[in-house]
């Protein structure tokens, strides 16, 4: 005694609806997935500070020695330490709650 399912035609014996509402009723049962932590988790502040400290070790040692490669070095650096700065005072402002204005 096959009954055809309503949702998309597709025909279940009495057996594999038994396993289905098992299956499903486990499903249930089961807690809601435990919320992801964002990628890179306490690694982008060490990274931002490292790189904020390499950053400054370069400009410092290309300004007193007036060496090219120290301050070329700094200046790919900097622009990708900015980045890596604001990427993590997004995470700091989205882990503080919602916004509100001051006024």
């Amino acid at each position: 005694m096959d009954e055809r399912d309503h949702a998309d035609g597709v025909r279940l014996t009495a057996r594999e609806r038994a396993a289905l509402a098992k299956i499903e009723e486990g499903l249930r049962q089961d807690p809601a997935p435990a919320p992801r932590r964002p990628s890179g988790g306490r690694r982008l502040p060490v990274a931002v500070a490292l790189m904020l400290v390499c950053s400054v070790v370069l400009a410092v040692v290309g300004i007193r020695t007036s060496n090219a490669v120290f301050l070329w070095c700094f200046a790919v650096l900097w622009p990708l330490t900015a980045l890596q700065l604001v990427r993590l005072l997004g995470r700091w402002i989205r882990s503080t709650g919602p916004f509100t204005p001051w006024f």
